[in-house]
Formats: structure tokens, sequence, C-alpha cells
């Protein structure tokens, strides 16, 4: 099938063919793709496409990390049971927000750029504490540019990311920059991992399964593998996939976390959040503790009330879980556990290790 690109799509490849430099390239193929077709017959254009961008990020990573700390950005110690990123244009509100939010004291002023590096505060959430950074002013080719590039590897460790909207100023704008340079950066927010996965064989050559949800031509996906050095390998999907997501899945740069997009200034424009009034505070710091995917579970002994605080996990975690967080006997000489909470029928309830626990259960472990 033709790909009927446009002029601007042979403008833009044009400019690729001519580049000289990693950084033009990256350019021109980002161009290539913001105006190339979007029709089933150039997936596998726009999978090619992604593949050279994805080695031309690589390799200018890779020239700044073996750099004399050109780009390089200083390290953030976790600390609490998440850490969350707080991103935005400038002037957004970012360090009114962490003040607000957290025991931090960052600078706050009226004039750009006020942040010049990272700004760390614990939210106590229900006893619960989550660390939140905020980091510089992103702009346009932030992730490719200064310290960029060192703060967008930061990022790709973290937890959660928030972006902040300024309400008085053009909301569209600043979230195609911040989702450009996230992408720019091989970070995908609010994306899922495609549901399909790759596994190298010694012998047999590339075997594809569940074939029904494979929405490419397996000859273009082989030639893909190949280039990636996957000559004997099994590929199974179990829900719809393109050859874009197969290229994604190849990637190993690409990170995906969770998104939290917070408008803000709402005491000027009646929008959002306002860290003047406090209006909308409370309800952004469940928003986070839910977009996290924690949950509180509380520990107790026998005929006292539960302990505190209370001990954050993940949802789908089980007693066993619990049980390792806790202390190493806990697991290993368990012989059963009460639970008090939404995870079971009754208070009480006497269950196992491998019981998948609630947010708000309370656990008295009965040991050996």
């Amino acid at each position: 099938m033709p790909i009927n690109a446009t002029p601007e799509y042979y403008k833009a490849e044009k400019k690729y063919n001519e580049a000289t430099t990693p950084q033009q390239k990256i350019a021109a193929l980002e161009e290539m793709l913001s105006v190339g077709p979007s029709h089933k017959g150039a997936e596998t254009l726009r999978a090619q496409i992604k593949q050279r961008l994805a080695k031309l990020r690589e390799q200018i990573e890779k020239a700044r990390t073996q750099g004399k700390g050109k780009g390089a950005a200083p390290g953030i110690k976790r600390e609490g049971a998440a850490q969350v990123m707080v991103v935005s244009m400038t002037n957004a509100g970012k360090s009114s927000l962490l003040a607000a939010l957290t025991n931090a004291k960052p600078q706050i002023a009226d004039y750009p750029f006020t942040t010049t590096k990272p700004e760390v505060g614990i939210m106590d959430y229900e006893g619960v504490n989550i660390q939140l950074v905020e980091l510089p002013a992103i702009y346009d080719d932030y992730a490719y540019k200064g310290d960029g590039p060192g703060y967008f590897s930061i990022i790709r460790g973290a937890d959660l990311v928030i972006f902040l909207i300024d309400t008085t100023q053009d909301e569209k704008k600043q979230l195609a920059l911040l989702h450009a340079e996230f992408d720019k950066a091989q970070i995908k927010l609010n994306v899922e991992r495609p549901k399909i996965s790759i596994v190298r064989q010694g012998l047999g050559g590339i075997e594809y399964l569940g074939r029904k949800y494979m929405k490419f031509d397996v000859k273009e996906a082989t030639k893909l593998l190949t280039q990636h050095g996957y000559h004997n390998a099994t590929v199974s999907a179990d829900a719809p996939v393109t050859i874009e997501d197969l290229a994604d899945v190849l990637n190993e740069s690409i990170v995906y976390l969770p998104l939290v997009v917070v408008y803000t200034k709402g005491d000027v424009t009646g929008k959002g959040i306002s860290v003047v009034s406090g209006k909308g505070l409370p309800q952004l710091r469940h928003d986070i503790f839910k977009a996290l995917k924690l949950i509180r579970t509380y520990t107790k002994t026998p005929g006292k009330p539960k302990d505190w605080p209370p001990v954050a996990l993940h949802e789908g975690d089980t007693v066993k879980n619990l049980a390792i967080v806790i202390h190493k006997d806990f697991y290993k000489k368990f012989k059963f556990a009460r639970i008090w909470g939404k995870s079971t029928k009754h208070d009480g309830a006497t269950v196992g290790l491998e019981h998948r626990l609630a947010d708000g259960d309370v656990v008295e472990f009965h040991l050996i």
C-alpha cells in the first residue's frame, strides 16, 4: 500500500538526508513523524522512523554520560513510599504547590525560571510519606539541552509525573510542549506497554503466537526483529498490536509512567486548584495517592488497637508482601493472619500468605 505522504513530509525527509549532526537528524525525524501519514499503510514507515529516532537518542545519551559531566544532574535520594516528579513550563506554580503539600520551603518568586535545581519535599497522606520533587522549568528542546537530559534521567526512575498547567496562560500550548519533551526523552505517559512479548530461543527462527491480534505483516515484523538481533524468538500477543507497538517494545529505552495533570491558579481563573485558598488541595493529595496505586495496610498485636503509621503497599499485594516488608521472620515463621477490612467478607477472617490486601486492611499476624 502506498504511503501517500504530503509535500511537508518529503521536505522533512530532505532535511534528514542533509543533516550532519545527530541533533539535526532527530529534529528532522520528529518532523517526519508529525507531518507523515498515519493510515494503516504507513505503519511500517512510522515504525522505521521510530527505530532511527531511538538509535540516535541512545547515541546522544551515551555521548552525554561518557562526557565530563555535561548535561548531568544531581542524583536525588528516594524517600518514602513513592517518588513523584512535579514539572511544568515556567511560573506555573510548582514551588508554591510544593510548599503547600510538603515540608519543603522552596524559593517562590514571580519572575521566570526561579527554580534552578531540584527541590524536594515529603507529603504526608494519612500516614504514608510520598516524596515530591520539583524540577526546573521545561522549555522547547529541553530533552536535548543543558541539564535537561540529566533531569529526564531522574524522571525515568520516578513512580508518577505531575504536569502543572497555568490556567492564566495558553493551556493547550503548555500541554503540547510538555508531552513533546517527554516523548523526545522516550517517556510515555498514561500509556500502557503494548501487549506483546518477545522471548529469545536457541533455535527455530521467529515464531508468532496470537496471530489474530497482530495487525501487521509478519515479514516486516521479522525484518524489524532481525535488525534488533532477534533471529530465534517467540513473539506473543494477547491484545491487538501494530508494527509501531512492536517497534516500541523493541526499544528498551522507553519508560512508561502514570501522569496526573493539575491546573493551577484557580484563585485567578476559577479553574483548577489554588494554593492561595487551598481549593482542591485535599482532593489532589488523594488523586496522587490513587495514581500511584498504593494501599495503606495496618498491623496489630492480638488484643490491641491497630499500629500507626500504616505500611504502604501496592494494589494487588498480598499478606506475604506485607510480612516480608515488616521482617523476614514474619514470612519464615508465618502460621496464619486475621484480617479486618475490605478484602474479607467478615472482620477477623483467617487468611494465608496469598490473600490479596485492600486499602485500609488491618492485619494481625500469628507466627509459629
